[in-house]
């Protein structure tokens, strides 16, 4: 594009200062690529800035016209023409921007066939192009200088290999679509800069819309090219970052056997979200492989494309209904990740509008590529063109560049100044707000929007062209940034089985909740019923033969407190089988309870059982010295109730505090390959172990001094009479409890895990602590009181037979009847007092 069509112009001073006065160069500060030229019909001298667009306009092997990048080609002609006539249409203030500015701009349109060794000789021969000659004229058709700065490339592979190059040559070079972050790294594209943001951005978006999603875990799938590995290495990156698992892999372009292998290998993971970073002429191989290998197109899975793929984006692809149904069914769902930029309505109607109406804009963007490549414009058809995000990122491009001319102070600028103002450009554009990165020349994500463009296949009343299959794509979701706020407010989503409901992140996991076995519930609770009916019978016999004198000397009270303790233990058996699904304020009432009910059952039981022995060791005591004693049962209550009330000061206090709650643990290494809980058990615990140990070994102590107490006076009363010791009979309790303690214990620690193996432990526990109390207190006292009743019945029958014989052997034998009388009654003088007591 000449400055001035169908015009010639004077070239006064030409890139590095040639001046046409002298004829020879005028050496500014540093180089300069700028060209100051007369125009003889004006007589006005103006200086131009030659841009060279490099584009992918036709794609090898067959040279097919790219008419998607070709689109975007001609919004960079059309903000060089608005700089030439300082039109502020779009940009709000560009005029008075450019106001005293006397540059203007010439466009030059390079193909580099997507091919990195044919943009790098493009560029190296625009590059080394002779200097203009001063004093010369050229026409426009002549008009061959230097770049002052160049426009693109598209891919980010050729941009990487063209910035190397134009580093060299000291070109400024902004691009409207290669998102690599490798570009920004300074040493290997030192004049780089961009409209579009880097790839880094699409993955942080990318990872915000998973997490909003609830996924975990998704596949990753790239091309190992400079684009596709740059990009898969900023998801793999961002995912890190966000604590999300990626599984990713890279194929070879053109190798199908590596794309199968990759695609394979997502299929192995089961996940089932997905990314991928595919080229257009890469992308119905993909969809077709990912459909046939089940993994793409059908229900459950979730596909999300990147910006390689934004044509499908556009709502204008189509396939064929007869050979690319299955693409169309890998294509259904999947959503497209790209900034969100609404196109400045004006740049919207000069692309869609103006280039199909006006033939003379048709003709001047055509004249405007090297001449080798209007051959492939003959046939070519404007109608097609549409708006894309490329379509005013590109023309943002160019006017970052006609802003960053014309703001230096310097009439002949150097490339490094005209690179720092590139990067200091801030103005409202085609695409928003445009702001760079000071040193990476990478555009800001201030103000910018990502969106999840939802593709889906039109339905059948929306299928306009016969044989063709069309889609529907409608943004669903926005990401704004920097704020990381996440908008699905937009739509629903359409997901592959064309509902809106989203599909979960991970196959289905069936978690074992350990729940305690119903055979076994009833098993605990048979045990809980035995204790209970026997600790009601021993309560009826002390009650029944109270006045017997076997149970008289055992004192009934008491021997029904031991009953009773012992049947609110095993009541605890109850709460400890409660679980699922009844809800979790019963259980964690659960929880507390069977504390209460084990610790002041286990409290009342001993504790009656020293105040039982303590009262016969005083009694003993007294008879000893001699003395009638009474003592009531009341005068022996304190300690019980003092040790009670202990128990229930600490389970008060652990209640209010921080009480035992109902929660569900996993047991150690039971985790999937995506680290989801794969089994659980129930167990109640405190919030706060602190509390839980010092509750905890308060309840011990005081439960412990109560069986310590019981034990001492057991011992101390260890030479009373057979059928008022106790010793032997709690020598056999102890032993029962600490043989089941000692069973017991450390075989509830290995199965704490286990919810119905700590059930069963505890239970058995409970009944066997229970049963080693009963046993020996109440067997005895049963086998004395039933064979004192036989033996009664027995001498009824034969006293009548024996009662001469009796009598005659009582006078003749006084002495040694009297003396056993009183030997009887100095040992149980005092048990016959405890008997009139009860």
């Amino acid at each position: 594009m000449s400055p001035i069509p169908d015009k010639s112009v004077v070239v006064l001073v030409a890139s590095k200062g040639t001046s046409a006065d002298t004829g020879t160069t005028q050496q500014p500060e540093s180089r300069s690529e700028i060209v100051e030229v007369l125009d003889p019909g004006t007589n006005a001298t103006y200086r131009v800035a030659h841009l060279l667009g490099l584009m992918i306009i036709t794609i090898p092997p067959q040279r097919i016209l790219s008419m998607y990048h070709v689109t975007y080609e001609a919004a960079g002609f059309v903000a060089a023409m608005h700089l030439n006539e300082r039109n502020s249409s779009i940009v709000p203030d560009l005029a008075e921007r450019m106001k005293g500015c006397d540059i203007k701009f010439t466009y030059e349109m390079a193909d580099s066939q997507y091919n990195r060794l044919v943009a790098l000789k493009t560029v190296q021969q625009v590059a080394t192009r002779p200097d203009m000659k001063p004093g010369h004229t050229y026409s426009s058709d002549q008009w061959m200088p230097r770049p002052t700065a160049m426009i693109g490339a598209a891919a980010s592979s050729i941009s990487l290999a063209v910035a190397n190059l134009a580093g060299i040559y000291q070109i400024p070079q902004i691009s409207a679509s290669s998102s690599a972050t490798a570009l920004d790294n300074k040493v290997a594209a030192p004049y780089f800069s961009r409209t579009y943001p880097t790839n880094q951005a699409d993955a942080e978006a990318l990872m915000i819309y998973f997490k909003s999603l609830g996924v975990t875990h998704f596949g990753c799938i790239y091309m190992r090219d400079l684009y596709g590995s740059s990009f898969g290495q900023a998801v793999v990156s961002a995912a890190a970052e966000h604590g999300i698992e990626i599984y990713f892999t890279a194929f070879e372009a053109g190798d199908d056997q590596s794309l199968k292998e990759g695609l394979q290998y997502l299929k192995s993971t089961q996940v089932r979200y997905f990314f991928a970073v595919v080229y257009v002429d890469l992308s119905e191989t993909v969809f077709r492989e990912g459909y046939n290998m089940g993994i793409m197109g059908h229900p459950g899975y979730t596909w999300l494309l990147g910006d390689s793929s934004s044509y499908l984006a556009s709502g204008d692809h189509t396939v064929d209904l007869a050979t690319e149904s299955d693409i169309a069914k890998a294509i259904n769902g999947v959503g497209v990740i790209l900034p969100g930029i609404d196109i400045h309505p004006n740049l919207q109607q000069i692309m869609e509008h103006d280039f199909r109406t006006n033939q003379q804009l048709q003709q001047d963007f055509v004249a405007a590529h090297q001449p080798n490549l209007h051959r492939f414009f003959k046939e070519l058809d404007f109608e097609t063109m549409k708006t894309s995000i490329f379509v005013g990122m590109a023309y943002d491009a160019v006017i970052s560049v006609g802003l960053a001319a014309c703001q230096q102070s310097e009439r002949f600028f150097s490339p490094e100044q005209l690179r720092t103002g590139i990067r200091q450009q801030a103005f409202h554009g085609a695409t928003g707000y445009v702001t760079f990165n000071n040193f990476t020349g990478t555009r800001d994500l201030l103000g910018l929007r990502y969106t999840i463009t939802n593709v889906v296949v039109a339905d059948d009343d929306q299928q306009v062209t016969p044989g063709r299959i069309s889609f529907d794509a409608t943004a669903r979701t926005a990401i704004e940034f920097p704020s990381q706020v996440v908008d699905l407010g937009l739509g629903p989503y359409v997901y592959t089985d064309n509902t809106t409901t989203t599909p979960p992140a991970l196959p289905h996991v069936d978690v074992d909740m350990n729940f305690i076995p119903r055979g076994i519930q009833a098993f605990g609770w048979g045990l809980m019923t035995f204790i209970i009916v026997l600790s009601a019978c021993c309560i009826a016999f002390a009650q029944h033969y109270r006045t017997k004198q076997t149970v008289a000397a055992a004192q009934p009270a008491f021997l029904m407190m031991i009953s009773s303790g012992c049947l609110l233990m095993a009541t605890a058996i109850l709460p400890m089988s409660l679980q699922e699904p009844i809800p979790e304020s019963g259980l964690d009432i659960a929880c507390m309870s069977q504390l209460y009910l084990v610790c002041i059952g286990f409290c009342v039981s001993f504790s009656a059982l020293f105040c039982k022995l303590y009262r016969i060791n005083k009694l003993q005591q007294g008879a000893s010295q001699f003395r009638r004693v009474t003592i009531d049962v009341k005068d022996v209550m304190y300690p019980l109730v003092i040790m009670v009330m202990l128990n229930l000061a600490v389970l008060v206090a652990w209640t209010v505090a921080d009480p035992l709650k109902w929660d569900r643990r996993e047991p150690e290494h039971a985790r999937d390959e995506f680290n989801r809980t794969i089994a659980s058990y129930a167990v109640c615990s405190s919030s706060n172990e602190t509390f839980g140990k010092v509750f905890g070994t308060l309840l011990f102590a005081i439960n412990f001094v109560a069986l310590a107490l019981a034990n001492w006076e057991s011992y101390k009363g260890q030479k009373l009479p057979s059928h008022v010791n106790e010793t032997r009979r709690i020598a056999f309790s102890m032993f029962f409890l600490i043989e089941a303690c000692l069973l017991g214990i450390p075989i509830l620690l290995v199965v704490q895990s286990n919810s119905t193996g700590s059930f069963l432990v505890k239970a058995v526990l409970i009944f066997w602590l229970c049963a080693a109390i009963l046993g020996p207190m109440f067997l005895p006292l049963w086998n004395k009181q039933t064979g004192r009743e036989s033996l009664t019945r027995s001498v009824s029958i034969l006293s009548s037979r024996n009662l001469t014989n009796r009598s005659s052997e009582r006078v003749m034998f006084p002495s040694k009847t009297f003396h056993v009388g009183m030997q009887h009654q100095q040992s149980s003088t005092a048990l016959w007092s405890l008997d009139n007591t009860q």
